[in-house]
């Protein structure tokens, strides 16, 4: 039922494409009154500092007639602030088009607002569950939330599939290393938010996901030739896109196979005009990522880009950071249509594009929309609860040798971690357990300290258990499974690779995130307190392929004995 349920979900989109789009003639009734430079306006997704509106923003926001606002983790301190600032900016827009308001929540370690509104524990522990009910359920969540705080678009799904465990940005981002599985997940999440109302970006098109440097810094390179671009990487966007896709984020990476020229696929007319426009039939929005992360910038201007990404077939770009780089992206636009390098009907084609989106997800008629009162709204106890689920859902027991779990007793036990949650949480579980706290981002010498220390303690105790986010915790284990024959159990709440540095380690839990919710489960998880049933979304070795993962139930400290064993003093 609930899969037929899914299926018309599915569908849905696409019926409604093959019927006359009511927000056509309002579209067209718009454009047909915007000068050039409201028109170039539109084009521009811009950021800005500060929790309140002020002068300089409000100068910014008019005077270039911007058409949409990415919000970050500077502009929020709560919900209350948080939708206080998107009135201020709804109304400062009051006798122009209203932008739209974006927003990173893609749940896990990439999130913006962190407080009352569902915090998803993040794409790859959705990849765990491979559940796609929760994944619709998840998009669902987050549009309606957002939704309540006046955001009307979210930067998010990441639909890169992760083919290379040594990707420095995407990783745990993504739901998987396989395509049809982050196609699945990634597409019921799509169809979740935006069926709540929310714009919808899925990114990073043509696919971030096989890289081995992080775009921020430097210009990556997908060496996968055509077939397996087309097999791998677009197939999860293909997909999204036959679901009726809102918008999709292109990457600053450079793809020899598409364009075997030094341009990055954001602005490339190979990539985005003949590939995703022509190959792939798409008409939805595309974006550009930020024009001034380092793969752009160390080349060219921000108002050299900005034209190049338009004429590239981009609809919007995205100048985040500086204020001089915005006034010189909408400057270089406008004059760019005034020689005639881009022409007027291309703008028009991209501005169609926005307000036809505007219209369809209520943002044209968002300042005439009721505030909600968020006191009564949050938190949403079935959201709370859907959070919680995923997260337990999502945990991963990959290795147990010497059946070393569950924990069933506390004597014998020691806890260390960076993260208080969690190990507040296995004191509450483990009353008699050693807690020893490990600082996130160590100084060398404190990195030394602790593995005096953690070698000291480890053979008076029958198991160690280290909780890891980073790569500090990894050498911490790394050295100690070397400096002790106690039975060690590694619990990742970054990536689920790590194990590839540390053989030795008796027990390892995947968990993929750090947030509250993925913290808690992974505690209770170790102590039996809940079902471990979470399949592996990714291929750590051979050894551990995608899909393994070892099934530990609810209880079974009642049938464990193999714990009683388990010697003291590693003897």
């Amino acid at each position: 039922m609930i899969h037929a349920i899914l299926q018309l979900l599915w569908l849905l989109p696409i019926l409604a494409d093959q019927s006359v789009d009511p927000a056509h003639a309002r579209t067209e009734e718009i454009l047909r009154g915007m000068s050039l430079e409201q028109k170039v306006g539109q084009l521009m997704m811009v950021g800005f500092g500060g929790r309140t509106m002020g002068p300089e923003i409000s100068r910014l926001l008019l005077d270039h007639h911007i058409g949409s606002v990415a919000l970050y983790s500077r502009n929020i301190s709560n919900t209350k602030q948080l939708a206080k600032l998107v009135r201020s900016v709804r109304e400062t827009m009051r006798n122009d088009i209203q932008p739209f308001l974006a927003i990173d929540q893609e749940g896990g370690n990439v999130v913006r607002v962190r407080t009352d509104v569902t915090v998803l524990p993040g794409a790859m522990a959705l990849g765990a569950t491979r559940d796609p009910v929760l994944a619709y359920l998840a998009g669902q969540a987050n549009a309606v939330d957002l939704g309540l705080l006046g955001i009307d678009m979210n930067l998010a799904p990441v639909l890169d599939v992760n083919r290379n465990p040594a990707n420095p940005v995407i990783n745990i981002r993504a739901f998987g290393d396989h395509p049809k599985l982050v196609a699945e997940i990634g597409v019921w999440f799509i169809l979740g938010q935006q069926q709540a109302g929310m714009a919808t970006v899925a990114k990073h098109f043509p696919g971030h996901g096989d890289t081995t440097h992080d775009s921020h810094f430097s210009l990556p390179v997908t060496n996968e030739n055509l077939d397996q671009l087309r097999g791998i990487a677009l197939l999860p966007f293909r997909e999204a896109i036959d679901a009726g896709l809102d918008a999709i984020m292109t990457a600053h990476v450079r793809v020899p196979a598409v364009d075997n020229s030094d341009t990055p696929a954001s602005l490339s007319r190979k990539v985005i005009t003949d590939l995703l426009r022509g190959e792939m039939a798409y008409d939805g929005l595309v974006i550009t990522d930020d024009l001034e992360m380092r793969a752009i910038a160390e080349k060219m201007s921000a108002g050299e880009a900005a034209v190049k990404a338009i004429l590239a077939g981009a609809d919007v770009i995205m100048v985040i950071w500086t204020p001089r780089k915005k006034h010189q992206a909408y400057d270089a636009l406008v004059a760019a249509v005034k020689d005639g390098r881009i022409s007027q009907s291309r703008i028009d084609t991209s501005v169609r594009r926005i307000l036809r989106l505007k219209a369809r997800r209520g943002t044209l008629d968002a300042l005439s929309g009721q505030v909600a009162s968020l006191s009564d709204r949050f938190p949403n106890p079935y959201h709370s609860r859907l959070v919680r689920t995923i997260a337990r859902r999502g945990i991963t027991l990959v290795r147990n040798r010497q059946s070393v779990l569950p924990l069933c007793q506390s004597r014998g036990v020691l806890v260390a971690g960076p993260q208080k949650v969690f190990l507040n949480e296995m004191k509450n579980l483990l009353p008699d357990a050693t807690i020893f706290n490990l600082s996130r981002v160590p100084s060398r010498k404190r990195r030394q300290e602790d593995l005096k220390r953690l070698t000291r303690l480890a053979g008076q105790h029958r198991v160690v258990v280290i909780a890891v986010v980073n790569a500090y915790q990894a050498w911490l284990v790394q050295r100690l499974s070397h400096n002790t024959k106690v039975p060690l159990v590694a619990v990742s709440f970054g990536s689920p690779y790590f194990l590839r540095n540390f053989p030795r380690v008796t027990g390892y839990l995947c968990a993929y995130s750090y947030l509250t919710s993925v913290q808690k489960a992974a505690a209770r998880a170790l102590c039996s307190r809940i079902s471990i049933t979470g399949r592996l979304p990714v291929t750590i070795t051979k050894l551990y392929p995608r899909g393994h993962g070892m099934t530990l139930p609810r209880g079974a400290c009642t049938t464990a004995a193999a714990w009683d064993r388990l010697p003291v003093n590693g003897r």
